[in-house]
């Protein structure tokens, strides 16, 4: 039937314009090239149209050619580089005529080809249709239903469930035994049998047992997180285990970073805890096997990895993913205050701890504002200085810069970076820091005695300054 050739893998280019799906069985493929030829096809043909014959059937010669393929108890006519909805008389004749009136745009050459292949139930169109709909398993995020439709689509076959096991109905008959699979009448030689199958079975895996890949997902998100905390040498010693595992390392990344901020301690921990697996689960299904989520610094650290650069349309798109997916972790872990931070995209190893540096550089800007999704800046001093800490040396020069204050404890160390900082940009103003902290000038000044002391350095050095001010910002990323 011309309904199943429609959703065969790689017919998605296919257009039904008008006429019943399920009048005649396709039997074979018809290559035309002038219209007049039409009449005399072998009946239960596909008929496709090349795009000179498709621009001399412009006008009313559409309905002749609708007609002559009636005659010829046609299955399908395919117009090529056809525009536009067909005229009324056109849909009404192939309504009439029992003659499916679909359209394609694309290479003519592989469209022939798809066709054979889905016509001649072949191992090859088996196995297509098996990859398809196992690729459409892992994009279902576990959901039965989904799952379902979605295996109904890439194999051309009904797919019920009942919210754990699979079945399907094929018309062409299966051989008896095959679990799940309804008979009808026919024969064939097994190989969609085989398919489906194989399909059903990972379908059940999906979502009674988990993903059958669940172990290599675990070992994927372990390594993930030591590539991202791991000293600079030993990460690109794990970068060759990272490629055994099936982890792109060496493409382009870009990462989401979620942190519950509401939470703290326990609490904190048991639901970031709980929410990888639901985002992966949620992630599945927007983009495959493509996003990998980590715990690294009390976050969720989730990585989308593509082979080519994605650019400022991949980076909106991905955008648009996080705020989808807060949205619906922030239903499911109502309180948490859960906010987003997302990188800029970058290549390679290097390039993966760059992003998220950057990933959890947006999250510091993000609270206060209004959306719980920020995106990191791609321009100005901040970028160099990500790209700049990204490196071991650098990070080491700053903890030595800073070490005699860093040694005090976050708690005490951060008032005093920060009132550091604050001076430092405001050219040693006592009173513009005072108005940016929210404090007495006394205090201002006073911190600032204790910094110099503790770090014996000549803030009015204009090298030192520098130093500090770069050091400052960097320790704060």
């Amino acid at each position: 039937m011309t309904d199943r050739l429609l959703s065969a893998p790689g017919l998605d280019g296919l257009r039904h314009l008008a006429g019943p799906l399920d009048t005649r069985r396709v039997s074979r493929v018809r290559l035309v090239e002038d219209p007049r030829d039409l009449a005399g096809q072998p009946a239960g043909s596909m008929i496709v149209l090349t795009g000179a014959a498709t621009r001399r059937t412009a006008g009313y010669r559409l309905d002749v050619a609708i007609r002559d393929a009636a005659a010829a108890s046609a299955a399908a006519l395919v117009l090529t580089s056809f525009e536009g909805p067909p005229p009324v008389t056109a849909t009404a004749l192939a309504e009439r005529g029992g003659v499916s009136l679909l359209a394609f745009d694309g290479d003519l050459a592989e469209l022939v080809v798809a066709l054979e292949r889905a016509l001649s139930g072949s191992a090859a169109d088996a196995l297509v249709r098996a990859e398809a709909a196992t690729s459409s398993v892992l994009r279902a995020g576990g959901d039965p239903d989904r799952i379902a439709a979605a295996v109904s689509r890439s194999l051309g076959v009904p797919v019920h469930t009942d919210g754990a096991a699979f079945s399907a109905d094929v018309p062409d008959g299966l051989p008896d035994g095959s679990d799940g699979l309804s008979d009808g009448p026919g024969a064939q030689d097994g190989h969609l049998a085989l398919a489906v199958r194989l399909a059903l079975g990972v379908a059940t895996l999906a979502t009674t047992g988990g993903q059958g890949d669940d172990s290599p997902v675990r070992s994927r998100s372990q390594l993930l997180t030591e590539l991202l905390i791991a000293p600079e040498d030993q990460a690109f010693r794990l970068a060759t285990r990272a490629r055994a595992l099936g982890f792109a390392v060496d493409a382009w990344h870009i990462a989401l970073r979620v942190e519950p901020t509401a939470l703290t301690g326990s609490n904190r921990y048991a639901v970031l805890e709980e929410m990888g697996p639901v985002a992966a689960r949620l992630l599945r299904s927007e983009g495959g096997p493509d996003w990998h989520p980590a715990r690294a610094d009390d976050a969720l650290i989730i990585i989308r990895t593509q082979q080519l650069d994605p650019g400022r349309d991949g980076l909106r798109a991905t955008v648009a993913v996080a705020e989808r997916l807060l949205f619906q972790l922030r239903e499911r872990f109502a309180g948490a205050e859960l906010r987003c931070g997302v990188s800029d995209a970058h290549h390679g190893p290097l390039g993966l701890r760059t992003s998220a540096l950057e990933a959890r550089t947006a999250l510091l800007r993000n609270r206060g504002t209004a959306s719980p999704v920020t995106v990191y800046d791609v321009a100005g001093l901040d970028r160099m200085l990500v790209e700049w800490y990204s490196s071991d040396a650098a990070r080491q020069a700053v903890q030595e810069l800073l070490a005699p204050v860093l040694a005090l404890g976050p708690r005490r160390a951060g008032p005093l970076v920060r009132t550091l900082q604050s001076y430092l940009d405001h050219q040693g103003s006592p009173a513009r820091v005072a108005e940016e902290l929210h404090l007495h000038r006394n205090a201002v000044s006073q911190r600032i005695r204790r910094i110099g002391e503790l770090l014996d350095a000549d803030l009015d050095d204009p090298q030192q300054r520098l130093a500090l001010q770069l050091a400052c910002r960097a320790a704060r990323l």
